[in-house]
């Protein structure tokens, strides 16, 4: 079979040896030589001779009966005309594609002079590897010039060795290229959203609530503005005529005034340390027989009396309990004293305000247009919840007040109506609360019908369980030794904020042994309440300033003698370690069924009312005064003067030496194993 098959017509015709078209194939398929054959990079040390023979061999044997025409001799290929080349002579040796070759001496065969070699046979051609030719469509030739024109075909001109073609790129079929459209459409309207939403200016609650809809009946122009809202302002008030007051004495010389508030002190002793003698005292208190008694005073009761310069006998007398409540005795022309209470005209009116809590909160409430007084009956209103020491700069308030007047003039506020405190930080709920009085119920509740005991006493951590009790003969379960455990632990996560439970004076802040961080307050009755182990103390607590209920005080810490993270809360009596939960923590009573239903109507009406208040604007900042200039020091005294200069303190490495405050005595709390923080003094082991 070997011997038919005739010679290979591209050695008649000049065309490229076997090494010449393996070096073609390597520049076709790249420097990987991913479609090379394992001894292509060998043959090109092989004589040119020797290899051509090997290439016939090979095209020989790949000859097969499809490669046969009709008569049986094999059938020739169709040959495309070659391309004009200058080629070397036959007898000079043929250099390997080399980067120090010429490439410039040769032209490449295309594809088309070829034989196609079968695709059943064992050894396919070189340069086509894997490939159908005869499935093709023939060649044309390349119109490149240059020794690297490619053929004509799709693939482009061939490249040098060493050099190979970049992968094809990723092809989008239509259906994909229109759904990455679409995504990028989605982000780019995306985008003009955000940007757009950017533009709209912040929602202001308070101009909201300010607009009310105000439009006139006839539709004009000034109807359909939105009102502003109404700045407050004290309120204008007219005062009426009123009765004879015992102040209108002082115009006669011959009359001596003597004024002054009781403070504590009896009715008589205050009267004799004015010189009222104790003969005109008894007349007084006769003089008010079966009208009022003189027992019990309060503190800021005044009195006012109006006595003969000469004889000390007293010609008129007034005690005030407050501007609408007088009691007034007067001689008649007989010289006897007759007491009375005076008719002060007292009218009661509603009055509706708000105001932003600064830093002076008696100039916050007066900016809001409200008198003297009102943070009592806050107060009031509030207790066993929070107190006004506890109102957060930057918080607001919204009431509903009755107040009293007396003479056409402000006299006091009686109670509350309805109040909403909304703190500082937006994400707390409002705390709004009701006066309300049913068949059963009286007092003021909250939203939910709650109210508060009548201790008012709140948790220092809200909802934290209590994980250890008050108990006087407890073991201890570190030391392993019978120590009292006088307070009660609350369980709660490090950072949790700590509040007072009652309104106070603080006693001390700072590091107390075992107790790691204390704050103690002083209440009144002579109870005191502890905070220990705490972590970090509220922003600006001190000793000696006055907090409110449900103040924040510090956060919940694991310092001194802890196990771990809780709150030690300690109360005492006189001195003396009792239960805090005998104070009725967050005690609170139901609203009675019988009143519920006339309760939810009052309620949504007060609410009603409350969201018509315009919420306040922040007051202007004060003007800050101009720097005084600082006085200059005296001069030294002179030799031989008696002026006495005052001895200067003493100074310590570290400034001058003062007296160190000591902790409360038997603070402490023994929980834990150590003693831990850098910032705890004198450790002891006992309470």
């Amino acid at each position: 079979m070997p011997s038919a098959v005739p010679q290979n017509p591209l050695e008649a015709s000049g065309a490229p040896d076997a090494a010449d078209r393996s070096e073609e194939r390597d520049g076709a398929n790249g420097a990987d030589g991913s479609a090379a054959e394992p001894g292509a990079a060998a043959s090109q040390d092989t004589p040119r001779a020797d290899r051509a023979d090997i290439e016939r061999s090979s095209a020989a044997e790949d000859v097969t009966d499809d490669a046969l025409d009709a008569s049986g001799r094999p059938a020739a290929p169709q040959l495309a005309a070659p391309l004009p080349s200058h080629r070397r002579g036959e007898s000079a040796p043929a250099a390997p594609w080399s980067r120090s070759g010429d490439p410039r001496a040769r032209t490449a065969p295309t594809w088309a002079q070829l034989p196609p070699p079968s695709s059943r046979g064992r050894g396919a051609a070189p340069w086509s590897r894997g490939s159908e030719p005869r499935g093709q469509t023939p060649r044309t030739p390349s119109l490149v010039e240059g020794p690297y024109a490619g053929s004509g075909s799709v693939d482009g001109p061939r490249l040098p060795p060493g050099l190979s073609r970049p992968p094809a790129g990723p092809h989008l079929s239509p259906r994909m290229t229109a759904v990455f459209g679409g995504i990028f459409g989605l982000a780019t309207l995306t985008s003009l959203i955000a940007l757009l939403i950017q533009g709209v200016p912040v929602r202001d609650e308070r101009a909201l609530v300010a607009a009310s809809p105000t439009s006139s009946a006839g539709g004009t122009e000034e109807g359909a503005k939105p009102s502003a809202a109404p700045e407050l302002k004290a309120k204008k008030r007219s005062p009426l005529p009123g009765p004879w007051r015992v102040s209108e004495l002082a115009k006669d010389p011959s009359v001596l005034m003597a004024s002054d508030v009781m403070d504590r002190r009896s009715f008589i002793t205050a009267l004799a340390d004015k010189g009222v003698p104790k003969a005109q005292v008894y007349r007084i208190m006769k003089a008010f027989d079966g009208l009022r008694k003189f027992d019990k005073c309060g503190r800021k009761d005044r009195f006012t009396v109006a006595m003969d310069r000469s004889t000390r006998r007293v010609r008129a007398f007034e005690y005030e309990v407050s501007s609408s409540e007088i009691y007034q005795a007067r001689e008649d022309a007989a010289g006897l004293l007759s007491g009375t209470t005076l008719d002060m005209k007292i009218a009661e009116e509603e009055v509706v305000a708000a105001f932003y809590v600064g830093k002076d909160l008696a100039s916050a409430y007066q900016s809001g247009g409200l008198e003297a007084g009102v943070l009592d009956v806050i107060d009031d209103a509030l207790s066993g919840r929070m107190s006004t020491e506890s109102f957060e700069e930057g918080s607001t308030v919204r009431l509903i007040a009755m107040e009293e007047t007396a003479l056409g003039m402000f006299s006091r506020y009686k109670k509350i109506v309805a109040l909403e405190y909304r703190p500082a930080d937006p994400a707390e709920k409002p705390l709004r609360i009701y006066d309300f009085k049913g068949q059963e119920a009286r007092g003021y509740f909250d939203e939910r019908g709650r109210q508060p005991h009548a201790g008012g006493w709140r948790s220092p951590v809200p909802g934290a369980p209590v994980t250890s009790k008050f108990n006087p003969n407890r073991m201890h379960p570190v030391l392993k030794k019978r120590m009292p455990h006088n307070g009660t632990d609350l369980g709660a996560p490090m950072g949790t904020p700590v509040y007072s439970a009652y309104r106070g004076v603080v006693e001390w802040v700072g590091p107390a042994g075992p107790s790691g961080n204390l704050v103690t307050i002083a209440h009144a009755n002579g109870i005191s309440t502890g905070y220990a182990h705490l972590s970090r103390y509220a922003p600006g607590i001190k000793t000696g300033m006055k907090v409110g209920t449900h103040q924040l005080v510090g956060y919940v810490g694991s310092t001194g003698r802890s196990t771990g993270p809780h709150l030690h809360f300690s109360a005492k009596k006189d001195g003396k370690y009792f239960d805090a939960e005998t104070l009725q923590l967050d005690g609170e009573r139901v609203m009675p069924g019988i009143d519920r239903a006339a309760f939810a109507a009052a309620k949504e009406a007060l609410d009603r009312r409350l969201d018509a208040i315009p919420l306040p604007e922040p007051p202007p900042e004060p003007v800050k005064p101009e720097a005084v200039a600082e006085p200059t020091a005296a001069p030294p005294a002179a030799a031989g003067s008696d002026t006495a200069v005052p001895a200067a303190p003493e100074v310590g490495p570290s400034g001058p030496t003062e007296p160190e405050a000591q902790p409360p005595q038997g603070a402490g709390d023994d929980e834990g194993e150590l003693i831990e923080g850098a910032d705890l003094k004198n450790p002891s082991e006992t309470m």
